[in-house]
Parts: C-alpha cells; sequence; structure tokens
C-alpha cells in the first residue's frame, strides 16, 4: 500500500518554514495554511521534484505563499499546486534566461467564486480589455499569483503553464468555451479601474484592467495552458485563464430604423451569436420609459451574417425610439444603443436614425431645401459638450460627432436652423 506524506504549514504571518528541497513521491501533500510562507532556498529546477505520481501543494489563499529563491537559475521549475478538490492546478515556470542574482519569486493560487471574488490585493475590477467588458462569468474561478516582490534588478523571462480544474471551477452561469482558454495578466499600471468597465476608451489612471495580451496555447486533455512565453516586461503578479473569443451574446454589425410611408422599419444585422433566444423590441417616446412592442426569435447559436427587421405601424409623426434587448436561453439579457426616427411626419423637415454611443452621436437631417444650421449637444445640467455649423442640401444628410467619450445619463441634441429648429432629450446607456 502507498503512503503519502503530510507537511502541514500553520504559522502566523512573519513566520517562515524554509525547505532547500522537495522531494514528493506518489501524491504526497504539503498544506499552507493562515498566511504561511513555505520557503525554497535552492534556485535549482530540481528543487522540487516530482516521483511517481508526483505531489500536491495546497495553498487556497493568496497569502499562503511558496517563496522560491531562484536568483540567476535556469530550467523547469514546478510548484505542483492542487485544490480543495484534489485536482491538480499546477504552475510550471521553464526560466530560459536568467533573472539577477538574489531574486525570488512568491508563488500562491486560490480559487474564487462564480464571480471571481475575492479580487487579488491591488485588483480593483474583473475589467478586461479580450471581452471589452467585465470578465467575471468569462474566466476560470481562480486565481494565479507570480510575484518577483521587486527582489529581482533584472527578471527573468519564460515559459509559463497553468493546470486548471474545468469541470469544478468553470461551470456555474459563466460561459466558457474551453478551447478557448488562454492566460491574462493584470497591468496595475494602466486604466481608470471604474466600475462598469471603462470601455472602450482606457485612459491613463489609478487603477488597471486585464489586457488585451493574451499567453499560451490550451490542452483540453491535460487541463493546461501551456506555452505562455513571458518576457520579462511582461512579468505582473496576477494572472486568470480565459475565454479568447468574444463572449458576448451577440455582435450587433448595425441597427437602423427607416420610414416607409407612415411606417418604422427597424432593421438589424448580427456578425455572430451565442445562446440567443430572442430580440424584444422597445419603444419610447422620452427615450427614458421603454416598452415592449414585439420580438423576434434569434439563431441560437451562430457564426455567421444574419438580418433581421421589425415594423412599427404605430406611428404619429412624433419622435420615437427603438432600442433591442437581446434574451438569452437562460434569460439573460443585454441591451443595445438607441435609435430614433419620426416616421408620419409632414413637414419637409425631419431628424431621424439617431445613434448615441460611448464615442458617437451620428443622426440623418432630412429636408425639402437647403439650410444652415447651428448643432449643439448639451448634458444634464446645460452645460455644451460640443458643437458645429452644417450646411445641408435637399435630400438625407447624415451628420455625425465623434470622440465625445460620454458617461450613461439624459443629453439634449438641439438643432438650430434659419428656418427648422428640432430639439430632442437623447438617453445614453
Amino acid at each position: 500500500m502507498k503512503k503519502l506524506f503530510i507537511i502541514s504549514l500553520i504559522a502566523a504571518p512573519a513566520v517562515l518554514f524554509s525547505q532547500a528541497r522537495l522531494v514528493f513521491n506518489n501524491n504526497g501533500y504539503i498544506n499552507i495554511e493562515n498566511n504561511a510562507f513555505l520557503v525554497i532556498d535552492n534556485g535549482a529546477a530540481n528543487a522540487v521534484t516530482l516521483l511517481g505520481t508526483g505531489g500536491n501543494v495546497l495553498s487556497e489563499n493568496e497569502n499562503d505563499v511558496i517563496k522560491w529563491n531562484i536568483g540567476n537559475a535556469t530550467g523547469l521549475h514546478i510548484v505542483p499546486f492542487t485544490n480543495n478538490n484534489g485536482v491538480k492546478v499546477p504552475v510550471e515556470i521553464n526560466i530560459t534566461a536568467a533573472g539577477s542574482a538574489g531574486g525570488s519569486l512568491l508563488l500562491s493560487t486560490y480559487r474564487s467564486n462564480n464571480m471571481n471574488l475575492p479580487w487579488p490585493t491591488g485588483v480593483t475590477n474583473m475589467c478586461s480589455q479580450t471581452i471589452g467588458a467585465d470578465a467575471s462569468l468569462f474566466v476560470v474561478d481562480r486565481f494565479w499569483r507570480i510575484d518577483e516582490n521587486a527582489t529581482y534588478a533584472t527578471n527573468p523571462a519564460s515559459t509559463m503553464s497553468f493546470g486548471y480544474d474545468f469541470t469544478n471551477e468553470a461551470g456555474g452561469t459563466n460561459t466558457i468555451n474551453e478551447a478557448n482558454l488562454q492566460a491574462q495578466r493584470y497591468n496595475p499600471t494602466t486604466g481608470s479601474g471604474n466600475t462598469p468597465c471603462p470601455f472602450p476608451a482606457l485612459p491613463p489612471g489609478p487603477g488597471g484592467h486585464w489586457e488585451n495580451l493574451l499567453f499560451g496555447t490550451v490542452n483540453t486533455a491535460t487541463d493546461r495552458v501551456t506555452n505562455a512565453v513571458v518576457s520579462p516586461a511582461n512579468l505582473f503578479k496576477d494572472w486568470i485563464l480565459v475565454d479568447n473569443s468574444t463572449p458576448l451574446p451577440i455582435t450587433l454589425a448595425s441597427f437602423n430604423a427607416t420610414c416607409e410611408g407612415n411606417a418604422t422599419v427597424l432593421s438589424w444585422a448580427t456578425a455572430s451569436e451565442i445562446n440567443n433566444d430572442f430580440f424584444s423590441i422597445e419603444k419610447s417616446y422620452n427615450a427614458i420609459d421603454f416598452f415592449e412592442i414585439g420580438q423576434v426569435y434569434g439563431a441560437g447559436n451562430s457564426n455567421s451574417f444574419n438580418t433581421y427587421s421589425f415594423i412599427d405601424n404605430n406611428t404619429s409623426g412624433e419622435i420615437a425610439y427603438y432600442r433591442l434587448k437581446q434574451v438569452d436561453f437562460n434569460g439573460q439579457f443585454e441591451y443595445f444603443n438607441i435609435v430614433a426616427t419620426s416616421c408620419g411626419r409632414l413637414s419637409g423637415f425631419d431628424v431621424n436614425q439617431l445613434v448615441f454611443s460611448d464615442d458617437q452621436l451620428g443622426f440623418i437631417i432630412s429636408t425639402s431645401e437647403d439650410e444652415r444650421f447651428q448643432v449643439y449637444l448639451y448634458d444634464a445640467q446645460g452645460k455644451i459638450i460640443t458643437s458645429k455649423t452644417i450646411s445641408v442640401t435637399k435630400g438625407f444628410n447624415p451628420i455625425q460627432f465623434d470622440r465625445l467619450r460620454l458617461s450613461k445619463g439624459v443629453y439634449m441634441l438641439n438643432i438650430i436652423g434659419e428656418k427648422n429648429h428640432y430639439s430632442s432629450k437623447i438617453l445614453k446607456q
């Protein structure tokens, strides 16, 4: 009968247990608890040696740490982390270019909940440039910390591998395609760290975000993300495994409103869909209070281009606002940008197809004669956000404001002409 050896480290934060070499044989365990350090004071790759069926280091807290004094050693350094389910989630660090002498790595890992809480110290959000939104439901529920702790004057270069437990740590409400997993690092020096995620614009500021810099290749047979080539400059301490695909339920390519007679024709197209049950079409007369006027079934799952349309015959000439609500099979939903039109209006001047997003305001002025206009966009306090003077000609005239970078809220669009005037509240969601 095979025997296990178990070393349990339970220490006060300042107490260290030092070992020059660890040899695991046939699933031996080391359990690090209560903010203890296990110090490996030997930089050689074989300072941790795995024999037989290997070994297990249980470290389910960011402060339950292995401090490996690697210094200027090179070679494959393996930390055989294991989770509470008994599944191995090792970190392998193959140092290909040595760091400076005297350097060490602090290594730990722990499981988070389905929304990836608690975050590691210093991580302020789950904003990911890879998906352009909060990534909480698109990453494995585990953090890895590989901290050089400022002990290296020159960081090593390495190729890393991360083990994961997809069965127990990627379920629940997560939306993850295992075949798309890659490693992603947290950069604490860029991004605003605001909530909700400050995308697409990411101005410099306090906080940070998970960069659109992905590492490694997944091997679903071995539950590993391997060959993550990490240069000395990329050795940030906090890591996750993220689904590298666009995890949004749909990729909306366009959404437009046009007039056909007195009816409003809404048309939209998607470039891809994931678990898309249906679209709810909602209408408002003040851009704030919306009500449903119909539903259109989605394509479910699709990587091809799909087009949809819906006709609203209940028009009166006044401005109406429309938005799409996309609903998944599990009931989750999201909203998309608002468009506006005033089909049925009898005058020779009209403003429609109003599209408002973070960065852009676009609309069409249709007129029966040439005219010059002053266009103003105000915030809720009456402050001018932007303005421009435009000249339009008979027919349809597309107008666009770019680089607005606006937050959520109500804004006022005012168009003042020599003969015609237009004013409307618009909602940025």
